[in-house]
Protein backbone atom coordinates (compact mmCIF):
# COMPACT_ATOMS: atom_id res chain seq x y z
CA UNK A 1 0.00 0.00 0.00
CA UNK A 2 2.84 2.41 0.83
CA UNK A 3 4.68 1.88 -2.57
CA UNK A 4 1.45 2.67 -4.15
CA UNK A 5 0.69 5.80 -2.15
CA UNK A 6 3.97 6.53 -3.55
CA UNK A 7 3.92 5.63 -6.99
CA UNK A 8 0.94 8.18 -6.81
CA UNK A 9 2.19 11.16 -5.31
CA UNK A 10 5.34 10.76 -7.42
CA UNK A 11 2.81 11.16 -10.37
CA UNK A 12 0.95 13.74 -9.08
CA UNK A 13 3.59 15.79 -8.13
CA UNK A 14 5.04 15.18 -11.58
CA UNK A 15 1.42 16.20 -13.82
CA UNK A 16 1.65 19.47 -11.55
CA UNK A 17 5.56 20.33 -12.17
CA UNK A 18 5.14 19.40 -16.16
CA UNK A 19 1.97 21.28 -15.93
CA UNK A 20 3.18 24.26 -14.45
CA UNK A 21 6.87 24.55 -16.26
CA UNK A 22 5.04 23.69 -19.70
CA UNK A 23 1.76 26.13 -19.72
CA UNK A 24 2.54 28.87 -21.95
CA UNK A 25 4.30 27.05 -24.26
CA UNK A 26 1.66 24.12 -24.89
CA UNK A 27 -1.74 26.39 -23.96
CA UNK A 28 -3.46 27.18 -27.62
CA UNK A 29 -5.78 30.06 -26.21
CA UNK A 30 -3.75 32.64 -24.71
CA UNK A 31 -3.99 33.67 -21.30
CA UNK A 32 -6.40 37.00 -20.78
CA UNK A 33 -5.14 39.24 -17.42
CA UNK A 34 -7.28 42.34 -16.02
CA UNK A 35 -4.87 44.33 -14.19
CA UNK A 36 -6.43 46.80 -11.57
CA UNK A 37 -5.12 50.25 -10.79
CA UNK A 38 -6.25 52.65 -8.56
CA UNK A 39 -3.21 54.26 -6.80
CA UNK A 40 -2.00 57.87 -8.00
CA UNK A 41 1.64 56.94 -6.45
CA UNK A 42 3.85 56.58 -9.17
CA UNK A 43 5.99 53.60 -7.80
CA UNK A 44 2.88 51.82 -7.84
CA UNK A 45 1.87 52.89 -11.63
CA UNK A 46 5.47 52.10 -12.25
CA UNK A 47 5.45 48.60 -10.90
CA UNK A 48 2.33 48.14 -12.26
CA UNK A 49 3.44 48.17 -16.11
CA UNK A 50 6.74 46.47 -14.92
CA UNK A 51 4.31 43.38 -13.98
CA UNK A 52 2.75 43.65 -17.22
CA UNK A 53 5.94 43.81 -19.24
CA UNK A 54 7.50 41.10 -17.00
CA UNK A 55 4.25 38.96 -17.55
CA UNK A 56 4.78 39.42 -21.99
CA UNK A 57 8.40 38.69 -21.61
CA UNK A 58 8.01 35.23 -19.65
CA UNK A 59 4.71 34.44 -21.37
CA UNK A 60 5.26 35.66 -25.14
CA UNK A 61 2.86 38.23 -27.02
CA UNK A 62 1.41 35.02 -28.80
CA UNK A 63 0.38 33.85 -25.35
CA UNK A 64 -1.43 36.43 -22.97
CA UNK A 65 -3.43 39.33 -23.46
CA UNK A 66 -3.56 42.18 -20.67
CA UNK A 67 -6.03 44.67 -20.15
CA UNK A 68 -5.12 47.54 -17.05
CA UNK A 69 -8.25 49.14 -16.27
CA UNK A 70 -7.71 52.31 -14.45
CA UNK A 71 -9.75 54.36 -11.83
CA UNK A 72 -9.69 56.75 -8.34
CA UNK A 73 -6.12 58.39 -8.06
CA UNK A 74 -4.72 55.94 -10.56
CA UNK A 75 -6.21 58.05 -13.58
CA UNK A 76 -3.36 60.34 -13.61
CA UNK A 77 -1.25 57.53 -15.33
CA UNK A 78 -3.30 57.75 -18.16
CA UNK A 79 -4.30 61.89 -18.62
CA UNK A 80 -1.68 63.87 -21.07
CA UNK A 81 -1.21 66.73 -18.13
CA UNK A 82 0.10 64.65 -15.01
CA UNK A 83 1.01 61.09 -16.56
CA UNK A 84 4.87 60.79 -15.96
CA UNK A 85 4.59 57.76 -17.78
CA UNK A 86 3.41 57.86 -21.19
CA UNK A 87 6.36 56.68 -23.27
CA UNK A 88 6.29 53.40 -21.11
CA UNK A 89 2.78 53.30 -21.77
CA UNK A 90 3.96 53.70 -25.50
CA UNK A 91 5.95 51.10 -25.83
CA UNK A 92 3.71 48.59 -24.12
CA UNK A 93 0.96 49.39 -26.48
CA UNK A 94 3.67 49.17 -29.49
CA UNK A 95 5.39 46.21 -28.02
CA UNK A 96 2.35 43.90 -27.02
CA UNK A 97 -0.94 45.94 -27.54
CA UNK A 98 -1.98 46.11 -24.28
CA UNK A 99 -5.45 47.63 -23.33
CA UNK A 100 -5.63 50.69 -21.55
CA UNK A 101 -9.39 50.94 -19.75
CA UNK A 102 -10.11 54.61 -17.93
CA UNK A 103 -12.88 54.74 -15.80
CA UNK A 104 -15.82 56.91 -16.91
CA UNK A 105 -16.88 57.48 -13.85
CA UNK A 106 -13.73 58.80 -12.43
CA UNK A 107 -13.47 60.76 -15.27
CA UNK A 108 -17.00 62.55 -15.03
CA UNK A 109 -16.36 63.07 -10.90
CA UNK A 110 -12.95 64.78 -12.10
CA UNK A 111 -14.25 66.93 -15.44
CA UNK A 112 -12.20 64.69 -17.66
CA UNK A 113 -13.40 64.23 -21.56
CA UNK A 114 -11.73 61.23 -23.96
CA UNK A 115 -9.53 64.35 -25.08
CA UNK A 116 -8.03 64.71 -21.94
CA UNK A 117 -6.82 61.00 -21.91
CA UNK A 118 -3.48 59.65 -23.67
CA UNK A 119 -4.07 58.14 -26.81
CA UNK A 120 -3.31 54.71 -25.89
CA UNK A 121 -6.62 54.42 -23.96
CA UNK A 122 -8.56 51.64 -25.46
CA UNK A 123 -12.22 51.73 -23.49
CA UNK A 124 -13.90 55.19 -21.34
CA UNK A 125 -16.27 52.65 -18.79
CA UNK A 126 -17.18 52.49 -15.24
CA UNK A 127 -14.12 50.75 -13.72
CA UNK A 128 -16.23 48.12 -11.32
CA UNK A 129 -18.35 47.20 -14.31
CA UNK A 130 -15.53 46.45 -16.49
CA UNK A 131 -13.65 44.26 -14.25
CA UNK A 132 -16.93 42.46 -13.21
CA UNK A 133 -17.30 41.84 -16.70
CA UNK A 134 -13.74 40.56 -17.52
CA UNK A 135 -13.60 38.04 -14.80
CA UNK A 136 -17.14 36.81 -15.74
CA UNK A 137 -15.53 36.05 -18.75
CA UNK A 138 -12.38 33.88 -17.19
CA UNK A 139 -9.46 36.64 -17.06
CA UNK A 140 -7.81 36.67 -13.97
CA UNK A 141 -7.28 39.29 -11.79
CA UNK A 142 -4.31 40.91 -10.63
CA UNK A 143 -3.86 44.04 -8.76
CA UNK A 144 -0.76 45.15 -7.99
Amino acid sequence: MNAMLVTLLVSLLSASVAGFSGAAETSQDPHRVVMHLNSGEEKVQRGALNNIRNLYQEVGREHLMVELVVHGAGLTLLTKKDSTLATELAQLKTAYDVEFTACSNTMKAQGLTRADLLEQVNLTVPAMVRLMELQEQGWVYIKP
